[in-house]
């Protein structure tokens, strides 16, 4: 591709130090540098710290795009190469933290989140997006390198991302972190349906705790998008530095799509809490089966059990008290009876709608 170089160099290596409750840092971090300006793109993969800080020092717009956790050594040594503020590299190193936007001096410090759906719960993912008048670092905690579509567009001739300044560059990065979150709903509604049919069909033991599980992620999802929405805002305000008003154009898109995510989580909400109502109603209708399957059998064979039990006490020695146990077809007489009965109940019980 014209005016787009791509180089390779050995990835740098950091045995950093731990404290606090920070998590286990990666042992590798991957570096790509990219450098550009509107005539041409220069990309470099698995670069080190002293070249980077070689190529922050140069007048082009510099991209610098750290994959993995970094251990505390290895943020001192960027802190000091790239002049980042201490407190945004605490952020940076303990991970999940709020999205929010914090300014010092002539930097600006964007913290996003880039959750995963996986066993049915969220999973926080930090993003930090560290940018200047003509540089952006931005970190993330998983090796997925997911802002290759950006660099992807940085590399075709005339884009946008070429011609605008740093701040566009900004800008797309928090308009993907954003649209990453519509196939993670999808995969959050699909589960929804799945159990909306499994409470209306034949609920297992299980259902109710899946449902639980879901509206938990739910939670946390909305959590999340709630203040990201409201760091869109802020980075769209008017004393952001190095924000230009073309670049607040494209951030309202963003930001409306922000909402979008919002709704969505918020109308889902609404289905896994009336997902709850349908298998409590549906357990509450299952228990009246039986319960009334239970009645119709009592109602059923309580006159028999009395009958069964006052001629089944074989008063022999006194017939004259009970003339029936010498009669020649008493025990005729009595099925005539019990039958009778049974089809009147039977009768009756349908007559009321009972049955």
């Amino acid at each position: 591709m014209d005016g787009v170089v791509h180089r390779h160099t050995k990835p740098g290596t950091s045995p950093g130090s731990l404290s606090g409750r920070a998590p286990v840092p990666d042992e590798a971090l991957d570096f790509t540098l990219v450098e550009y300006t509107p005539e041409k793109c220069e990309v470099l993969h698995g670069v080190e710290v002293d070249e980077c800080r070689f190529h922050l020092d140069s007048p082009d717009r510099t991209w610098i795009d750290v994959a993995g956790r970094p251990s505390s050594e290895m943020l001192r040594d960027l802190g000091t190469a790239f002049n980042l503020h201490p407190l945004a590299l605490e952020d940076v190193f303990h991970g999940h933290q709020r999205s929010k936007l914090d300014l010092y001096g002539n930097q600006g410090f964007i913290v996003l989140n880039d959750p995963a759906y996986e066993d049915g719960e969220i999973k926080l993912r930090q993003v930090s997006i560290f940018f200047g008048e003509n540089y952006t670092i931005s970190f993330h905690d998983h090796k997925l390198d997911i802002f290759k579509p950006v660099r992807d567009r940085l590399q075709m001739p005339g884009s946008r991302l070429r011609t605008f300044g740093i701040d566009y560059l900004v800008y797309a990065l928090i308009d993907l972190v954003v649209d990453r979150k519509f196939p993670l709903i999808e995969a959050l509604a699909n589960q929804l349906e799945m159990l909306e049919d499994e409470a209306l069909g034949h609920s297992e033991e299980t259902t109710l705790g899946r449902i639980h599980q879901a509206r938990r992620a739910l939670v946390a999802f909305h959590r999340i998008e709630w203040a990201e929405r409201e760091t869109i805002l802020a980075v769209m305000r008017p004393e952001t530095p190095f924000i230009m008003p073309e670049t607040r154009t494209y951030l309202r898109d963003c930001f409306d799509h922000a909402i979008s995510v919002l709704e969505l989580l918020e109308s889902y909400r609404e289905m896994c809490n009336g997902l709850m109502e349908v298998y409590l109603m549906q357990a509450s209708n299952r228990m009246s089966e039986v319960m009334k399957t239970m009645a119709v059998i009592t109602v059923f064979f309580m006159p028999l059990s009395f009958l069964a039990g006052i001629y089944g006490m074989n008063f022999e020695r006194d017939v004259g008290n009970m003339p029936e146990l010498g009669w020649k077809y008493g025990y005729e007489f009595f099925w005539v009876l019990v039958t009778v009965i049974v089809v009147g109940l039977f009768w009756w019980l349908r007559r009321k709608r009972w049955l």
